[in-house]
């Protein structure tokens, strides 16, 4: 089975780790991003240093770079996001049995399990691959990872969207393919994603260490400032407000930590995790 991927280039944080973890295992990695580095709302995107980063992660001579125009201050930037990825997949699916559609802050620490799992979607003929990832909330000072989790410090899932989807797939919103088949991977026999109904069903099981790790906050302050300008929700967060809880729960990682069995919004809660081999990784 032959597997290609996008990427979408404007997120230098994490782009060596994400690229590098799959990179064995794809043909080609369509690299999509607007020609004149802008983001889908028009602000100025980290574009050139994403490319720069690709390439020095690119020994083998796999990415192929696909510009476009994407900016459109005026139009809905989520909408703007399903029609750069369209693009790309679409890209990507020429000469591919699957195609990874990773962002470039999701790790894969396990590639073997990764694909594993792919091709026995495959085999059981789903159309697209939910595959758990464990969201990164931040780091402290000594390398303690802060990680969402359930009420009691459980394993916690979430899906950002199918991860791996069949060649010519039609995108709907987003990473979402509405109308694809899933073949879905937890973190148990049962659901531990609070997003979805606790009857959802789970057709393979995976250890928390072969999850996908979503870095999406574990960032430097000028990341983050630049995060809360760029990124698709933007519009929708009171970013003053999340930068600063950002800050403080970084500080007191047991005060937050002692939190979880009392907040009610699942994704505000969190343990903490060690991951030694990116303690020390400077995003």
């Amino acid at each position: 089975m032959r597997l290609n991927a996008y990427v979408l280039a404007g997120d230098p944080a994490w782009i060596p780790e994400s690229i590098g973890s799959y990179y064995g295992l794809v043909d080609r990695i369509v690299v999509s991003y607007d020609r004149q580095g802008r983001s889908w709302s028009g602000a100025p995107l980290s574009v050139e240093d994403s490319l720069a980063r690709i390439r020095a992660a690119d020994p083998d001579g796999k990415v192929v770079m696909l510009p476009g125009d994407y900016a459109d201050a005026d139009r809905f930037t989520m909408r703007l996001e399903t029609e750069q990825r369209q693009a790309s997949l679409d890209a990507a699916s020429e000469g591919a049995d699957w195609v990874i559609q990773l962002d470039t802050d999701e790790i894969v620490p396990t590639p073997s399990v990764f694909a594993n799992l792919i091709a026995r979607a495959h085999d059981r003929a789903a159309e697209a691959l939910h595959y758990p990832a464990r969201v990164l909330y931040n780091r402290t000072a000594d390398g303690v990872f802060l990680e969402q989790c359930r009420r009691l410090w459980g394993w916690q899932a979430a899906y950002p969207g199918p991860v791996a989807v069949r060649a010519g797939t039609t995108l709907s919103f987003a990473r979402q393919a509405a109308t694809a088949p899933l073949y879905r991977v937890d973190l148990a026999p049962w659901n531990t994603d609070p997003a979805h109904p606790r009857w959802a069903r789970v057709h393979a099981v995976v250890q928390p260490r072969d999850a996908v790790l979503h870095m999406s906050w574990v960032r430097t302050e000028a990341q983050m400032a630049e995060k809360a300008i760029v990124s698709g929700h933007a519009s929708s967060r009171d970013w003053t407000r999340e930068l600063r809880t950002w800050r403080r729960r970084a500080r007191h990682p047991l005060r937050t930590t002692l939190a979880a069995p009392f907040t009610r919004d699942p994704v505000q809660r969190f343990r903490m995790t060690r991951l030694p081999e990116y303690a020390d990784v400077e995003p």
